[in-house]
């Protein structure tokens, strides 16, 4: 019997670029047709390299959005800017954005250092929002690029003679290359936590790639930034959010979306690598994103990142592991993995572990089974009820992913709550499901 593996097309890489506060995002948001980049008035809002994938005129594209050019000095300007050239020497086409009605000091900038690309660059005169304004579009061929569209990012115009301009430098699809399309059995894992804890460096060692922004500054990271790579030949896609802060704390509109699409990341995400700076302990804010993975059903496991440095706070692994289960009492089924994402101690680990909770979650018990142990698990401790006939009738998994019970009693009224922790504890210790949250419903019947 032989069997075939599906495969891709090799995607034609679409690159924008343009200094701040241009309307980059605005544009990747209409070519890709959703609402995938964070666009708000703030100037440098994009900060890493946002990647996405869309059809335009029967093509599969990749489209990139990059962080704004800037000819300020400040690190963390600098780095953006840096990534944003990197990103043009290695796309097929670039999109060079300005805006109509004049030109800045950082865009004659860019584009003398486009001058090389020019063979692959399209430049694209945003916020034409009116035949007035397409007059002055003409008045930018003195930059001396053959390849020149007016749009509105924001009303559609000019959207249809771009993705012909995209088509036309894409040329035919070249041959498909073998790769799985969606990666099958592919585990997704959420890195969860308050800023500055590592996130973005724990992803870019996993990736071996700069593909997210590191820098002291807290609140770096905004867009989440997704990536894919390979451990033990199973295909991991990685999700590094923006670190979730108490709600006194979000003051940026854009902060608040940031923290918004962090909790929205839980969601599309089997496991939660909640990370923790070994240093400082556990948050309330570290308590509630727990809780929320918890309620959603997800994985989570604990890393404790920065460990190569508890020597300097005085510190010990143990000593530190003892209070974080101290102040985690909701999570004492979670796996804790002390790690270090800038040395690597500890990632492999944190991979084994996080493979292992991905299993737990997809795991099913058959009905037989479960109700053979939970003959076993009534017997060893009743129903602690007096004076009142209350009985378990027989139970059923009914989800993975998460992972639910059903449980059929002859009546709700009376059924004591504290029983239903004993349940999942049993679930947990005697049928494989040690590492992750369950959840058990009742009905009457």
């Amino acid at each position: 019997m032989s069997s075939s593996v599906p495969t891709k097309e090799k995607l034609f890489t679409v690159a924008i670029l343009g200094r701040a506060n241009v309307g980059k995002s605005t544009l990747f948001n209409r070519l890709l047709g959703s609402q995938r980049s964070i666009t708000d008035p703030t100037p440098g809002v994009t900060r890493d390299i946002l990647e996405g994938e869309c059809s335009i005129q029967g093509r599969r594209i990749q489209l990139l959005d990059t962080g704004g050019f800037t000819t300020e000095h400040g690190p963390l300007e600098r780095q953006v800017s840096r990534r944003s050239i990197a990103v043009a020497e290695r796309c097929d086409l670039i999109l060079l954005l300005v805006e109509v009605g004049g030109l800045t000091r950082e865009d004659y900038e860019l584009v003398e250092r486009l001058r090389p690309y020019e063979g692959k660059l399209v430049l694209v005169a945003n916020k034409v929002d009116n035949p007035r304004q397409e007059l002055a579009v003409g008045e930018l061929h003195h930059l001396g690029f053959s390849r020149l569209v007016g749009v509105s990012a924001v009303h559609g115009r000019g959207i249809q003679e771009l993705k012909a301009l995209i088509r036309q430098a894409a040329g035919e699809a070249p041959e498909a290359v073998s790769e799985p399309a969606s990666p099958a059995g592919a585990l997704r894992l959420a890195i969860l936590g308050k800023p500055n804890t590592g996130k973005s460096t724990l992803l870019n060692l996993l990736v071996q790639d700069e593909r997210s922004l590191v820098a002291e500054q807290p609140g770096t990271t905004r867009d989440p930034i997704t990536a894919m790579f390979r451990y033990r030949g199973r295909p991991i896609v990685v999700i590094d959010t923006a670190g979730i802060r108490r709600k006194s704390r979000v003051s940026e509109a854009v902060e608040y979306y940031s923290v918004n699409r962090a909790i929205r990341s839980i969601e599309e995400a089997d496991v939660v690598a909640l990370l923790l700076d070994a240093r400082e302990g556990v948050s309330d804010q570290d308590k509630k994103i727990a809780s929320l993975a918890v309620e959603k059903g997800r994985g989570v496991v604990l890393v404790l990142n920065k460990c190569d440095l508890l020597g300097e706070a005085g510190g010990t692994i143990p000593a530190v592991e003892e209070k974080v289960r101290f102040f985690f009492p909701l999570l004492e089924f979670a796996p804790l993995v002390p790690i270090s994402a800038r040395s690597g101690f500890g990632v492999n680990r944190l991979l084994e572990t996080s493979s292992r909770v991905g299993r737990q979650l997809g795991r099913r018990v058959a009905t037989n089974r479960l109700n053979q142990a939970l003959k076993r698990w009534v017997a060893e401790y009743p129903l602690p009820v007096r004076g009142r006939n209350v009985k378990i009738r027989y139970a059923t998994q009914t989800g993975v992913h998460p992972v639910r019970f059903l449980f059929f009693v002859n009546t709700l009224r009376g059924f004591p709550s504290r029983y239903l922790q004993y349940l999942k504890n049993r679930i947990r210790r005697d049928l494989g499901f040690d590492l992750i949250p369950i959840a058990i419903e009742l009905r009457e019947s």
